[in-house]
């Protein structure tokens, strides 16, 4: 007995010390006692406070907290009646610590004869679990939702191969119902060469345990599927048990790719080729075969699109693009190239007289008059083509070449079509050179000046003389103005040469009047040099570095340059003027300007130009206007030099008219500045008997410009 009443009382401390509530009821619901943590949970002052009482009796003890009291008495009467336990998991019950959740047992006590005589119930609070299982079960229907979102299709198979789960997209994507596909393998679902892709993955998978990705290609439930499957182990405690498959529709990505390749190498206003393709095009073409190559240039589209919209341009260039289509043989590659420009490559046009004949058919369809909403359009192109191998040696020079025939179809008006010359490669590489090394003389200020001198008609003296510049090659020796000068004008290089002459000139003038040497000095100014703003502060600049007097220093402007000034050209004329500088109308007669036109221009000299000088006496309408131009010009008190005086008798005859100044041949030739500084100390002396210079028979006159 003693040993029993021991183990009595070390249950009862445990039962009552234990972290779960443990009460005790009779047959009648009265509590017969609890534990100290079921006193604890409801702030209850002691186990004798609750013996004797029903849940009822206790209900204004626990301060309105809320009790599932119906359920608490049904288990009750389950376990009661019935003589079983019973388990109540999820009871909802607020405590002292707040709402919780809690799992109850309620077992029935016997006596010894096995009569019940009343309950065990034992609460055990699970509200921690409870909200991990619903925090899971959350995660879960979410992780569903998104399984089930997916665009992609998704495939869990378990080590036999067979589907356990699959999302909404690929059941979409076979058009069938869960329960068709689940515990289904993909033999039994897709076609046979397919299924057997996917399962060979799936085996070499399982053998590495490494993911895998394919692309493959299957008709499935009436349509083509084209797929990028990513597939990878399910590996569950460092076991395989299974794989999934995710493939992502990709027909869609490869059709706009396909879009896109379309229009990245075509033009989308013609729908031709476009420049970096048709390069490709050139580039991977047969050398084996001959090649014809055909460059057609829309004339004026610039100014069609001015007049009348760019809309218009556009239509032109369609109907263009359609015309050149309808003409060339169906396996030409066609591109337009620049904003104007189409190009043919074919190996069916190769020959010189095959390119001749779709030139000329070209030029025939293509130089017309065409009717564009309401408007008359004045078609008009021109062409440059090249052949290989008969013009051409490589074909990668196909290009090049007929862009070079094109410009030359450009340059001259009347000549529509061009086929390109070997020679006109040699020609264009050596004008390219000789641009180089005139880009290098200026910028090394490199251009040597001649001086050509300037009499006074009645007394030989020498008042001034005209800068002209030259230019020493290295290589090919002396190069006259005519020859570099367009050179210049072509390749926006005249702007920095007249600035190295203008410069130069002055720096002269300066060093001959340390000699004594007083004389004016004349250059000319090209009229592209009227579109520098700084134009007028750069002439200010010389004048005062080198110190000399501004009236000394002459600007020439060509007569056809003044015709065509705009009032920005005028206005940097008088400021010329303003300046101090003199002013002179170079080759006059030229331009066939208006002799009244004068009045409005405030000139102090005219140049006759040689080439009526020339015809002095030899017809009468040069004659004529000689004579007049002499006479209005002293009328205005405006200066004339006679240029290209090569005789005496020209001489004398300008002298008769009363012309004021002479220049040219019959007193000398341009000269260097040392050749000239001897010339002007000798003639200084014996100008009053002077004896001109006679043109010899065989002598080649140097052009002077």
């Amino acid at each position: 007995m003693g040993s029993t009443g021991s183990l009595n009382h070390i249950l009862i401390n445990a039962i009552q010390h234990l972290p779960i509530g443990i009460f005790w009821k009779d047959i009648h619901g009265q509590y017969l006692g609890c534990n100290k943590h079921c006193l604890s949970l409801f702030d209850l002052p002691s186990e004798q406070f609750i013996i004797g009482k029903t849940d009822i009796q206790l209900k204004p003890a626990l301060k309105d907290k809320k009790l599932p009291s119906e359920e608490l008495y049904q288990t009750d009467q389950e376990a009661l009646i019935h003589g079983r336990t019973v388990i109540a998991k999820t009871m909802h019950m607020e405590t002292i610590y707040g709402q919780g959740q809690f799992e109850i047992t309620k077992i029935p006590l016997h006596n010894h004869k096995g009569s019940i005589i009343g309950l065990l119930g034992i609460a055990v609070d699970v509200s921690s679990k409870f909200r991990s299982e619903q925090k899971l079960q959350e995660k879960t229907a979410l992780l569903n939702s998104i399984f089930d979102a997916l665009p992609d299709f998704v495939i869990y198979k378990d080590m036999q191969g067979r589907i356990v789960e699959c999302n909404r997209a690929a059941l979409k994507l076979a058009r069938k119902k869960k329960a068709d596909v689940i515990g289904k393998t993909v033999e039994q679902l897709l076609p046979e060469s397919t299924a057997k892709v996917s399962v060979d993955y799936d085996s070499q998978l399982k053998s590495n345990n490494k993911s895998a990705n394919y692309k493959m290609e299957f008709e499935l439930a009436g349509r083509q599927v084209y797929v990028d499957v990513h597939k990878h182990p399910v590996i569950q405690n460092n076991q395989l048990v299974g794989t999934v498959s995710i493939s992502r529709d990709i027909k869609e990505r490869l059709n706009s790719l396909e879009k896109i390749a379309t229009l990245t190498k075509h033009d989308q206003l013609t729908q031709q080729l476009n420049r970096p393709t048709f390069l490709q095009e050139l580039e991977n073409i047969n050398q084996q075969h001959d090649w014809g190559m055909i460059l057609i240039d829309i004339k004026k589209l610039g100014k069609l699109n001015s007049q009348y919209g760019t809309e218009i341009g556009d239509k032109v260039l369609v109907y263009v693009g359609e015309m050149i289509k309808k003409m060339v043989p169906n396996s030409a590659h066609l591109a337009r190239i620049q904003g104007d420009r189409f190009a043919i490559l074919t190996d069916q046009v190769s020959s010189p007289n095959q390119l001749n004949y779709l030139c000329n058919k070209l030029i025939d369809r293509l130089n017309i008059q065409i009717a564009i909403q309401g408007h008359v359009i004045d078609l008009a192109i021109c062409i440059g083509a090249a052949n290989y191998p008969d013009t051409v040696q490589n074909t990668n020079q196909l290009l090049t070449c007929s862009e070079q025939a094109l410009l030359r179809s450009r340059k001259h008006k009347e000549q529509s079509y061009t086929l390109f010359d070997p020679q006109l490669e040699a020609n264009a590489e050596a004008e390219k050179r000789l641009i180089d090394d005139l880009k290098q003389a200026i910028n090394n200020k490199a251009i040597d000046l001649y001086y050509q001198p300037v009499v006074d008609a009645n007394s030989n003296a020498v008042l001034g003389v005209e800068a002209l510049a030259r230019w020493h090659h290295p290589e090919q020796g002396l190069i006259m103005p005519i020859k570099f000068i367009e050179l210049a004008e072509k390749n926006n290089l005249i702007g920095q040469l007249g600035e190295v002459v203008l410069e130069k000139a002055c720096q002269q003038l300066a060093q001959w009047r340390a000699l004594d040497i007083d004389i004016f000095m004349a250059v000319n100014l090209s009229p592209i040099q009227f579109n520098d703003p700084l134009l007028i502060s750069k002439i200010k600049h010389y004048i005062e570095y080198y110190d000399i007097p501004a009236h000394r220093l002459e600007i020439e402007v060509t007569e056809s340059a003044l015709m065509e000034s705009n009032q920005t050209a005028e206005h940097m004329l008088e400021e010329l003027i303003e300046l101090g500088v003199r002013l002179s109308i170079d080759d006059f007669g030229t331009g066939y300007c208006s002799l009244s036109y004068l009045k409005n221009m405030p000139a102090h000299k005219l140049k006759i130009d040689k080439s009526f000088v020339d015809e002095l006496e030899l017809d009468k309408t040069t004659t004529a206007i000689t004579r007049s131009v002499i006479s209005l010009a002293r009328e205005l008190n405006i200066t004339v030099t006679a240029e290209g005086v090569e005789e005496e008798s020209q001489m004398q005859w300008l002298q008769a008219q009363q012309c004021d100044q002479f220049q040219g041949y019959l007193f000398s030739r341009p000269l260097p500045s040392d050749k000239f500084y001897l010339w002007y100390k000798q003639h200084n002396t014996t100008h009053n008997n002077i004896t001109y210079q006679q043109p010899t028979k065989t002598a080649m006159p140097l052009q002077v410009l």
